[in-house]
C-alpha cells in the first residue's frame, strides 16, 4: 500500500507534475499509485522528497508524514554516528539485550 495519490492531491499537484519530476511516463505512474508496480528504493527517495514527507508515511507504514526530533534525540543521534566504531558496537550490543530483557518481561507477564 502506498500514498503517492493520495499526496499528489492534497497538493494540487498533476500526474503530469510527479512524472516530469521523476522522468517517468503515465501508464508507469498510474502502475506506482495503483500499485500494479512495485516502487524501488530509489523511487521512494524520490517521490519523499517530492512530497516531504518519510518513506515510513508514504508506504503506509506510519500516520506521522515527518515526525518530530527531538533536540536530546538528535543531540543522541549525532554523538553515535561521531563515535568510533568499537563504541556503536558496544551501544547496539547494549539495545540488543535490553530488546531481549523486554521482551522476556512480555512473555513472563503473558504467561501470568
Amino acid at each position: 500500500m502506498n500514498r503517492i495519490k493520495d499526496l499528489r492531491s492534497s497538493q494540487g499537484l498533476l500526474q503530469k507534475d510527479i512524472e516530469t519530476a521523476l522522468n517517468i511516463g503515465r501508464s508507469t505512474l498510474s502502475n506506482y499509485e495503483n500499485e500494479k508496480r512495485s516502487l524501488n528504493p530509489d523511487l521512494i527517495n524520490k517521490l519523499c522528497d517530492i512530497f516531504g514527507v518519510t518513506a515510513d508515511y508514504l508506504l503506509c507504514r506510519s500516520d506521522n508524514p515527518s515526525p518530530v526530533v527531538l533536540p536530546d534525540d538528535l543531540a543522541l543521534l549525532r554523538a553515535y554516528r561521531a563515535a568510533p566504531d568499537h563504541i556503536r558496537t558496544a551501544i547496539r550490543s547494549m539495545l540488543q539485550m535490553d530488546e531481549k530483557d523486554t521482551q522476556a518481561a512480555h512473555e513472563a507477564r503473558a504467561a501470568g
